[in-house]
């Protein structure tokens, strides 16, 4: 099945691509897909609300050069997500969760209009590629990385299309493979190579400072997702310590933040003060590096704190391994932190086989959730926002609402506060996404102003781990519980 998809991938992408082949519907039944559902939430979307939202949030930002990146290598595309706080005196506030790298799914549900800004940041990438070569006949190759069995393979046309587009009228031609059927010595002035992790890693190494597909210099990588399955300790170090010294292009090669969301926590930290500017809330967190370290560390928090907490694994996915820890419930028994750990392992491990380290763990404190009503009982959601990097500026694009699937009673279940539209089973539950619109600001209770303080705060976060990088690398005081100031 798995050859499969890619086979029908590489030959539809060879054929002429009509703007009716990428209507979702057609285009998924193309390769399989049943994409009804992605076509109605894309039909949520409202530009000119969105439009509006953006324009505002980027004339704030400016006025500060709040979305102006020192480095414009580091960040490219992304998504932040956040959820809203109930009222607290000074209004409902925004809640960071965590930020997604260049491996963003779900990309369909955008308007036509949002998915071109939105690509526009990955072309960025393209284009220094280009820009950087002295004769015109050399050949760049791109690596497309996607997920074993990917459900949302659909995406990568529409986003290759784009990029095939946007060469084309530079006077430059393409070809697109998958491993089955690449020539190193293709035809084209650009290549993109399309194949799944899996595929993948068993033929890639790291060598004089470039990553390699069976010794094949690659140029760029598209998505963190395949960068972070580089085991070579060259590699991983140059990753931490020193990223300028990689050739090959990384969208985005800042995945060790956005995969550890006490680094993306810490990021937020170091901007809370700009932040608190635009409604976003501070709150408390650490990391925990083995097991006896995060016993101890949940006992200090919740004995400390006096509040709920919930621990998230080190680079999950869909809510994977991520629990809630509540004070009344450890007071009583103690015992009940190991069976807690314990159960988030399993989860973790379930997901993700033996591949990945649940370590380090992040503790968090738990968002004082608002609350909307839906399908007749009360539900949480959170808010999620794309980014792009356009001329060295972080833009955000649009966004998405993506409500709990079950309704919220005292949070002890994960599906009460865990919002993850592919979080559950394997299946892509869209039903529980709405897009962006006018007529969503009654359903949360919101004001537009409270968007245009999101779409700022997701760029001065993306922002800080750019501009905070190596700052963020060397941090090591975690033995205290952050934000209690």
């Amino acid at each position: 099945m798995r050859d499969e998809k890619l086979s029908k991938f590489v030959k539809l992408m060879n054929n002429s691509v009509s703007d009716s082949d990428l209507d979702l519907i057609n285009l998924g039944n193309s390769l399989g897909l049943d994409l009804v559902s992605f076509a109605k939430l894309r039909e949520s979307q409202e530009d000119e609300f969105t439009d509006i939202i953006r324009e505002k949030a980027i004339t704030k930002l400016e006025r500060n050069n709040d979305n102006i990146l020192e480095n414009s290598n580091l960040f490219y595309a992304g998504s932040i997500d956040f959820m809203v706080c109930k009222d607290q005196g000074s209004g409902k506030k925004n809640f960071l969760l965590e930020t997604n790298g260049a491996s963003n799914r779900g990309l369909s549900i955008l308007s036509k209009k949002q998915q071109k800004i939105m690509y526009r940041g990955y072309f960025e990438a393209i284009e220094k590629c280009i820009n950087n070569t002295n004769q015109k006949d050399k050949k760049i190759i791109i690596v497309v990385g996607v997920p074993i069995d990917d459900g949302l393979i659909h995406e990568k046309v529409i986003m290759i299309e784009y990029f095939r587009n946007k060469i084309v009228n530079k006077g430059l031609t393409v070809g697109i493979f998958n491993l089955t059927n690449f020539d190193k010595d293709f035809k084209y002035n650009i290549a993109f190579l399309i194949a799944d992790y899996k595929q993948l890693i068993p033929n890639l190494k790291f060598r004089d400072n470039w990553v390699q597909l069976n010794d094949i210099k690659i140029h760029i990588l598209i998505g963190d997702g395949i960068a972070r399955r580089i085991h070579d300790p060259i590699f991983e170090n140059l990753i931490k310590n020193n990223l300028y010294s990689i050739k090959t292009i990384i969208i985005n090669p800042i995945y060790i933040v956005t995969d550890d969301k006490s680094l993306t926590y810490l990021a937020h930290y170091y901007k809370r003060k700009k932040l608190e500017q635009y409604n976003t809330t501070n709150f408390l967190f650490s990391k925990a590096y083995d097991e006896d370290e995060l016993v101890e560390k949940i006992k200090r928090a919740v004995n400390g704190y006096k509040i709920p907490f919930i621990i998230k694994p080190y680079g999950g996915s869909g809510g994977a391994g991520v629990m809630s820890i509540f004070p009344d419930e450890i007071m009583k028994n103690p015992s009940r932190i190991k069976e807690i750990i314990n159960s988030s392992k399993e989860e973790f491990f379930k997901k993700f086989m033996n591949n990945r380290n649940p370590f380090p763990y992040t503790i968090q404190e738990m968002a004082n959730f608002s609350l909307i009503d839906w399908r007749k009982a009360k539900h949480t959601f959170d808010i999620r926002i794309y980014l792009s990097q356009i001329r060295g500026k972080i833009v955000p694009i649009g966004g998405l609402i993506r409500i709990a699937r079950d309704h919220y009673i005292n949070g002890l279940k994960k599906e009460e506060f865990v919002v993850n539209l592919s979080g559950f089973d394997g299946r892509i539950e869209v039903d529980r996404g709405i897009g962006l619109s006018k007529k969503i600001l009654k359903l949360l209770g919101l004001e537009i102003d409270h968007f245009i303080d999101i779409f700022c705060s997701s760029c001065i976060i993306f922002k800080g781990i750019v501009d905070n990088y190596k700052k963020l690398m060397e941090f090591s005081n975690w033995d205290k519980i952050i934000g209690s100031d």
